[in-house]
């Protein structure tokens, strides 16, 4: 149906029932869109049933039969492209915020003799007479202005001047190539523009708003309110030959150049909304002297968690077997993990004559001749990944073309479906697409006893996949504490900046030297409980110098700052960063005012975000956090 991401339908007319495996190929297409592209291909489910998807001829057969009487369904279920009545209700629903947003404004500046629903000192206007008055008063070139060197470092980029334009006044201004320019608004690119939009708004009064509309209801006519024209505006010549319009005067004269000057310098607030956990509070209705009322329950020490605590998916540590080599004298302290058979017979045999490693060294010495291929400074011996500080884990997933050859001998547990799978492989010319293809399966299951060396196995639809990763058990009681999960994406939303002081031993120089730490949902869940701070020391004991989380300012002081150690106010706005997301010792950054890219994936890297400046400074190791207020005015 229609998916949410493109438009937002929670009603039953745009639901159907399918299997997983479908809906998450069909990704963010309409039902109709899905079968166009997808019709007749094979989709092999999780219990190992493969299914095709319907002919478009089928589907539309399927839908016609059985949501005739259903007309709202049917139409969705056909339709190839989002129509122009959904955009309309989006509208309506804006109307009707206006509408709200207008009575409450009204409500706090509403005079005290005033009776009318809206208040006289609330002045509505659209975003047409904005467009104009920013077009008059020269604001538009002023963003410009703003937004040129994010378009300037793009061309930088590109190696071309693709991104800028000479206007007809022989001004350099932003332009967007045409592969680009789909969905692209110029304004929408910065958080500024919502300072920009205010400024102009608090300049037009309630005359500039009747002339523009008058202007605007006499589009085929002479104009009206000549009183507001010549009281408002100023004749400009448009040509040579003394063609002129009318120009609505600036606030002031320096308006354009102050107007420039505050969007500069103006820095950008974020609401900060960090709801990870807090406490419960419930209620219930009883009786009280005949009456019935909400009272609030008593007792009890119940968090509500705020946050999606892991993934779905659950994982079992695994306990894996791999060979290294080690010399003689690790070896013979545990001669039962020797690989090589009749090595690991012969030292036992030594052993148990009490022969020491000398003695040993001296045997293999004097029968060169018969172990003359054994090194006794590399021996192979087995080892588990238990004794050693990885952890891995695994979870069971189902066969698909990413099974190359790489990812089944490295991360495939069972070395017997391991040979199965790879033998499968090879005989598909090493292409995982073709061989883990549905068809390419029920292939392999077919053969899996000749696959298998002539032995009987169980048909192979999935495998139990293992990674080293960082997870957590999903608790302490039962066998809860044998499932492990990892957190949830969006979930990392504490990163801990520690210093710590080095001398050094040669000049007596104290430096500072920072280390990082993603803080895990699970850990900032459990401090918040005991009410302490969301991260917590480090390994040496030291508390975090700064905690960061998304939406957060930082400053970057400049070597003479840091040097000096004094910060040199005002703030250089070109050195504020706000945080984006972090991951271990990872921190993501964008200028403050960016608001989206101008090319995805490529303005600020392929993640959209960044860790160093132009300069190719690490911003995490510099950076200091920084307060402003809900106008942006700095606190701290």
């Amino acid at each position: 149906m229609i998916p949410q991401s493109r438009y937002f339908d929670d009603s039953f007319s745009n639901k159907v029932i399918c299997e997983s495996e479908v809906n998450k190929l069909k990704t963010n297409l309409l039902g109709h869109e899905f079968i166009s592209k997808h019709h007749g291909e094979k989709v092999l489910l999780a219990n190992g049933k493969c299914i095709n998807v319907f002919s478009v001829e089928d589907y539309e057969r399927f839908v016609k039969d059985n949501y005739s009487r259903n007309p709202v369904k049917l139409k969705k279920l056909m339709m190839d492209d989002i129509p122009e009545q959904f955009i309309a209700r989006q509208l309506n629903d804006s109307r009707y915020i206006s509408k709200l947003v207008k009575s409450l404004l009204s409500n706090i500046v509403r005079e005290s003799d005033e009776q009318e629903d809206i208040s006289k000192n609330v002045i509505v206007c659209t975003g047409g007479v904005t467009d104009r008055l920013k077009k008059d008063w020269g604001i538009n070139d002023v963003w410009n202005k703003i937004i040129l060197p994010r378009f300037q470092q793009l061309n930088k980029l590109s190696g071309n001047t693709c991104f800028t334009s000479v206007s007809a006044n022989a001004h350099i201004i932003p332009t967007v190539p045409l592969e680009f320019q789909k969905g692209f608004n110029k304004k929408r690119i910065d958080h500024r523009h919502h300072a920009m939009d205010a400024i102009v708004i608090a300049c037009a009064g309630r005359n500039i708003v009747n002339y523009l509309s008058n202007e605007s209801a006499c589009k085929n006519s002479k104009i009206s309110r000549y009183d507001l024209q010549r009281l408002l505006c100023d004749k400009q010549k448009v040509d040579a030959q003394g063609n002129y319009c009318w120009m609505i005067k600036k606030p002031w004269d320096s308006f354009t150049q102050d107007v420039y000057a505050v969007l500069r310098n103006v820095i950008v607030s974020f609401k900060q909304n960090l709801r990870v956990i807090n406490k419960t509070t419930n209620y219930y209705q009883r009786y009280i002297d005949g009456k019935k009322k909400m009272v609030k329950q008593k007792g009890g020490d119940n968090w509500a968690i705020r946050k999606s605590l892991h993934k779905e998916t659950v994982f079992g540590e695994v306990n894996l077997r791999d060979i290294k080599t080690v010399a003689l004298k690790d070896a013979i302290k545990n001669p039962n993990a020797i690989v090589e058979k009749d090595l690991k017979k012969k030292l036992k045999e030594l052993l148990r004559l009490h022969f020491n490693e000398k003695q040993i060294k001296g045997y293999f010495e004097e029968h060169k001749d018969v172990w003359q291929d054994v090194d006794l400074k590399r021996i192979k011996i087995y080892y588990f990944s238990n004794e050693t500080k990885d952890r891995f884990f695994a979870s069971r997933k189902p066969l698909d073309s990413s099974f190359n050859q790489k990812k089944i001998t490295e991360s495939v547990t069972d070395t017997g479906i391991q040979k199965i799978l790879l033998r499968h492989l090879e005989a598909n010319g090493n292409v995982a697409e073709k061989a883990f293809s549905p068809e390419g399966i029920e292939e392999m299951n077919k053969n899996i006893v000749l696959l298998n060396n002539g032995k009987w196995h169980q048909p192979i639809r999935k495998v139990r996949v293992y990674e080293k990763a960082d997870k957590f058990a999903v608790g302490q009681k039962g066998n809860k504490g044998s499932k492990f999960v990892e957190a949830a994406k969006g979930t990392n939303l504490f990163f801990a900046i520690y210093e710590t002081e080095q001398e050094d031993p040669k000049t007596g120089e104290v430096t500072r030297k920072r280390s990082y730490a993603t803080i895990p949902l699970n850990v900032v869940i459990n401090r918040l409980k005991r009410g302490l701070s969301p991260a917590p020391e480090d390994k040496n004991g030291n508390s975090p110098k700064y905690v960061l989380s998304p939406n957060d300012l930082v400053y970057l002081p400049t070597q003479e700052e840091l040097k000096s150690g004094h910060i040199c106010y005002p703030l250089d706005k070109n050195r504020i960063y706000r945080m984006i997301s972090c991951t271990g010792g990872r921190v993501y950054f964008l200028p403050y005012f960016v608001a989206s890219m101008i090319v995805d994936k490529y303005e600020y890297t392929q993640l959209n975000k960044d860790e160093f400046t132009k300069d190719k400074q690490s911003i995490k190791e510099i950076c200091i956090p920084i307060n402003v207020d809900r106008l942006g005015n700095l606190i701290k």
